[in-house]
């Protein structure tokens, strides 16, 4: 059985979580329902929960998503770290075949390549939240749960140097902050849609494909609702 067909038995008939690297779960003792779930999954620089976070996050991560700049930029992946905190599964948005095989041999690795060109059909300006949704509803979980995300109603609309509001702290880290302040210097807008990206998850959870704490809900609602006014 190859590494995708492992993900797949490991995924399916399962209640998983997404959990993002928003701060808006801060206070809201959130962390013993999100280690209630079956798989917790989380991207980039989040598998190393912080304990002052731990009671409104959650303690652990069984699989973690990387997406492209992140991969990239933190060459080599600390894969090591990956299966002492407990990592069951590294899914990459794109890899070389040689970086694939070296990471295979310490952690099981999966590029998520077959939902690239599916998922651009269907969200212009496509963030990694939603590859990643797209890849896990593919493997036929029980249940799809998405917290910590506010569909980044809480970043600046206009980039201000260094400041990454939007992430919980320590999520970014700093040689990819660092590059961030040069790339997005003199920016006025984001090259992402917000908004279909949003309507994307919006129209999955009317489906019943994906559930979300009530208060996640109203933000997804209120941008759907201002955006057809």
């Amino acid at each position: 059985m190859n590494v995708h067909d492992k993900y797949r038995e490991y995924i399916k008939g399962k209640r998983v979580v997404f959990v993002g690297a928003c701060p808006n779960l801060i206070g809201k003792e959130t962390g013993k329902d999100i280690d209630n779930f079956d798989i917790i999954v989380r991207s980039n620089g989040s598998f190393e929960i912080q304990e002052k976070y731990k009671q409104d996050y959650g303690s652990r991560t069984d699989v973690l998503y990387c997406n492209v700049q992140y991969a990239r930029e933190m060459h080599p992946l600390p894969v090591v770290r990956y299966v002492q905190n407990g990592i069951d599964f590294l899914c990459c948005k794109t890899l070389s075949h040689d970086k694939e095989e070296k990471y295979n041999k310490i952690i099981p690795t999966r590029t998520i390549k077959h939902v690239i060109q599916r998922v651009h059909k269907q969200v212009s300006g496509a963030l990694m939240g939603v590859f990643i949704i797209e890849d896990i509803l593919e493997c036929k979980p029980k249940e799809l749960h998405l917290t910590g995300i506010d569909f980044f109603e809480s970043k600046k609309k206009v980039f201000e140097h260094d400041n990454y509001q939007e992430y919980l702290d320590g999520y970014l880290p700093p040689k990819i902050r660092e590059q961030g302040n040069v790339i997005n210097k003199g920016k006025k807008e984001d090259g992402h849609n917000q908004y279909t990206n949003t309507l994307y998850i919006y129209k999955l959870w009317e489906k019943g494909l994906v559930t979300m704490p009530d208060f996640i809900q109203d933000i997804m609602k209120g941008i759907i609702n201002e955006k057809n006014k």
